[in-house]
């Protein structure tokens, strides 16, 4: 039996660059990964320093197939894989969560102004009036709906979002049955609000973003909706300072017509649709928001699709110490040290084929209940622990030890630490899925960034929610979505719809040159293109202004703005 190394002999076996230990000069059993009788977890991790010293002063090249076989260290993949946790230094979180602007008043309105500002109700009416020039421009009925067309403006804006909103609240198959004075409908509240041809109207106008021109050629597949998530983002980062532990996941947005970025997940409630990237708090609360347009998008040379989506929903939010809770799409062992070095945690499940993933980890059969895991010597943890199934993990953050729990039907039973943290923190988004799917107030119909738009106002209108409950007084959704559309629709303002238009633009239509007797359409030249010396042959004309000029259609906004 071989005699254990005293320390003066390993020093020395150092100094004369022999390196080459095995089990029997640490007094250990060469065939089993147990601890022997009498030894203790301690003197496994000191002799696990040892080597782990050894390896680090070698080069990779003086490296042995005997080195890296060792039962308690191993390298894979650059990383170095120890059994035992190293001492890291715990990252402080230097935020304080909360508000940072606070409302006037205490009531649900007060919220709900705090997030949908006179900004954004001004920038829908702009883009309303805008659009509408242009779909009546490209109509070709004079009995059409467009043709009554008169500006809206924000007091109309606001009571057709609450309209909209209250068709989440009462649902009937059909928009225009809520204006049906049935006895078995007879929604007295949106006739005395609004006509049905007029709510119709600005449904159909209803628009986020002017389109290109002729010669303009945008470059982002979301150019229509960019300016909402820039709002939503935007909002979201003055007015609210996150608290340390938050989640990223996938939130779907029903859709399923035609569109090149529509995704199909299997285990949403709607399977096919748009996919939102979001981040989120554990109770809800939606932070940030990034849409996958398709494949192609979303990457950089030096990160991958999920990594680059890390990268964007965390941004201005590194260095802080937050702890990030994700599932197996994203996760892997370079993200988890990409975001070590940002002073960022992360935690969550792992996929067995990611690259990185120590061997040793993957190839372990396990009974139930048992665990094995790995560190790497910055502290990134992978374990694998058997359930029903094997789960494995990745934690930055907390060790893998086992620690009982209670669960719903009052059963003891023993989980890893990380994947108890991770079920606690990453219920954010499943929770804002369900308080939407609620009161639905989008339609089939709807073009998918006419979705998009109303679906980020909800989205506002449920965060302003979380928050009056969390600083003034718990009440339910329900109760707190009434409340804002009963104030909306009873302000006191006078209806857009009895009124007379307040712009000159209103009073200006565009009408396209009728055909001759040949059936050919006789052009007009462009009157704001031949002030600025350029000839433009237009079938525009307005029939408003003196000799009936022509007008192309980046033209016509333009020159009435001036007049």
């Amino acid at each position: 039996m071989a005699s254990i190394l005293t320390d003066e002999e390993i020093l020395s076996m150092i100094n004369n660059g022999d390196f080459l230990l095995s089990d029997e000069d640490f007094g250990l059993n060469s065939g089993s990964d147990s601890l022997g009788e009498g030894d203790s977890a301690d003197d496994d991790c000191d002799q696990n320093n040892i080597v782990e010293q050894n390896i680090a002063n070698q080069s990779p090249a003086s490296l042995t197939e005997t080195d890296l076989a060792s039962p308690q260290i191993s390298r894979e993949n650059n990383y170095n894989w120890s059994t035992c946790r190293p001492q890291v230094i715990d990252i402080p979180f230097s935020e304080t969560p909360g508000l940072k602007i606070f409302p006037k008043g205490n009531d649900p309105i007060d919220y709900f102004n705090l997030f949908v500002t006179n900004t954004f109700w001004e920038f829908l009416v702009e883009e309303a009036n805008s659009y509408a020039v242009e779909v009546f421009l490209n109509s070709d009925r004079s009995n059409s709906r467009i043709s009554t067309w008169k500006n809206t403006d924000v007091v109309e804006m606001k009571k057709f979002i609450a309209l909209l909103f209250h068709t989440g609240t009462i649902r009937v198959n059909r928009l225009e049955d809520y204006w049906k004075t049935n006895e078995l409908f007879n929604f007295h509240i949106f006739r005395s609000t609004m006509s049905r041809n007029r709510f119709m109207l600005l449904l159909r106008v209803l628009h986020f973003c002017k389109n290109p021109g002729q010669n303009d050629n945008p470059t982002s597949r979301l150019h229509k909706i960019d300016k909402m998530t820039n709002y939503f983002n935007k909002t979201m980062e003055e007015l609210y300072q996150p608290s340390k532990n938050l989640s990223i996941d996938e939130s779907m947005v029903l859709f399923r017509g035609r569109l090149m970025f529509r995704q199909y997940i299997k285990n949403k409630r709607h399977k096919y649709g748009i996919k939102l990237y979001m981040m989120t708090e554990s109770w809800g609360l939606v932070h940030r928001v990034l849409i996958y347009s398709g494949e192609g998008t979303g990457t950089s040379e030096e990160l991958s699709h999920t990594e680059y989506v890390v990268e964007k929903l965390m941004e201005g939010y590194y260095y802080k110490g937050h702890s990030i809770y994700m599932d197996n799409y994203y996760n892997s062992v370079k993200l988890a040290h990409y975001l070590l070095e940002k002073q960022t945690y992360c935690t969550g499940t792992l996929r067995a084929n990611r690259k990185n993933n120590p061997k040793a980890i993957n190839d372990k059969k396990l009974k139930k209940g048992e665990t094995i895991c790995q560190y790497t010597e910055k502290g990134v943890g992978v374990v694998k622990w058997k359930d029903r199934r094997d789960v494995i993990a990745i934690s930055s953050e907390h060790s893998h030890d086992l620690v009982n729990i209670t669960n719903r039907k009052g059963i003891i039973k023993s989980k890893p630490l990380s994947i108890i943290k991770y079920n606690e923190y990453m219920s954010g988004i499943d929770r804002q899925d369900q308080m939407l799917s609620y009161y639905p107030c989008e339609r089939k119909t709807l073009r998918w960034y006419k979705k998009l738009g109303i679906h980020f106002i909800q989205i506002l209108l449920l965060n302003s929610y979380l928050l009056y409950n969390k600083n003034v007084k718990k009440i339910s959704f329900y109760d707190y979505r009434l409340k804002i559309i009963s104030t909306i629709l009873n302000s006191g303002e006078n209806n857009i719809t009895k009124r007379q238009p307040t712009n000159n633009n209103a009073l200006h239509f565009s009408k396209k040159v009728p055909k001759n007797k040949n059936n050919k359409i006789m052009y007009k030249r462009c009157k704001l293109c031949s002030s600025k010396g350029v000839r433009k042959m237009t079938s525009f004309y307005c029939s408003m202004c003196e000799d009936e000029p022509g007008f192309c259609l980046d033209c016509f906004e333009e020159f009435h703005r001036s007049i």
